[in-house]
């Protein structure tokens, strides 16, 4: 028996196959879109509940911090406090709020101070804003303060609502020019690493003893060694660590954990 088949017969399996091949492709997407949408919804529930504590004293960075968070969070809550007291205080009641905190205005000491804060209220996120900083802040904030963001207050307004945004939704944000003094620190520290290594265990002696304002000659008679020999060691860690005089050798020590700061006194 002959069979014949036609054109038509030949097509459809093709166009079955097309158009399965299609129907899958549309499921997905339409599943792809569904969970984009749902993350979208969830962000937005987050952050349509919001509530943001302004800890900053210049009137003109409050109204301006003020009006970014009202552009992104119309409705959002907000609680502006002058002191870390007030600080405390209102976090007490809002936990989980978003702090935006200018660490100069507030006469924060340290950066442990804050850290300290955030530990009590763990659902809090925090963003600091500023002056540029030096890296002897940010290398701090970096490692022992995980929620915390940055950004200067000389940013361009995207980029201070951009990291609004992303501390509400728990997300790090620095700005480029953080991230650079951050990068800059992370290279000087390898580079006095390597440094601090070159010196021996008479050198790192001496060191703690300079930094503890002794004199060579104070040094030769402490260690039984002669006033030129300890010369020649103060020459010598000079050297190694591209250093002038013992001012630059205390700041050095004390930056690089040479020294215990126990046992130093001003």
């Amino acid at each position: 028996m002959n069979i014949t088949f036609s054109k038509t017969h030949l097509v459809i399996p093709h166009l079955w196959y097309r158009n399965t091949v299609i129907r899958v492709f549309q499921i997905l997407k339409n599943s792809m879109n569904f969970v984009t949408e749902l993350m979208e919804f969830e962000n937005v529930e987050i952050m349509a509940d919001a509530t943001f504590i302004i800890a900053e004293n210049n009137d003109l960075c409050r109204l301006g911090l003020t009006c970014i968070i009202h552009d992104q969070f119309q409705l959002a809550p907000i609680h502006i406090t002058s002191t870390k007291l007030e600080l405390h205080s209102t976090l007490l009641s809002n936990s989980e709020a978003i702090v935006i905190i200018d660490f100069d205005s507030l006469a924060i000491d340290h950066i442990d101070e804050v850290a300290v804060l955030s530990a009590c209220f763990p659902k809090s996120n925090w963003l600091f804003i500023g002056d540029l900083p030096d890296e002897n802040f940010l290398m701090p904030l970096t490692a022992s303060f995980e929620r915390a963001n940055f950004v200067l207050k000389t940013n361009e307004y995207d980029v201070i609502a951009t990291a609004i945004i992303a501390t509400v939704s728990g997300r790090k944000y620095y700005c480029s020019e953080a991230l650079q003094i951050i990068m800059d620190g992370h290279n000087h520290k390898k580079e006095n690493s390597v440094k601090r290594n070159l010196l021996t265990i008479t050198e790192l002696e001496l060191v703690q003893l300079f930094t503890q304002g002794k004199t060579a000659k104070e040094i030769a008679e402490l260690r039984c060694l002669s006033h030129h020999t300890i010369n020649t060691h103060r020459k010598n860690i000079f050297r190694k660590l591209e250093l002038n005089n013992i001012q630059e050798l205390i700041k050095f020590a004390l930056k690089n954990g040479l020294v215990d700061l126990t046992e130093y006194y001003i």
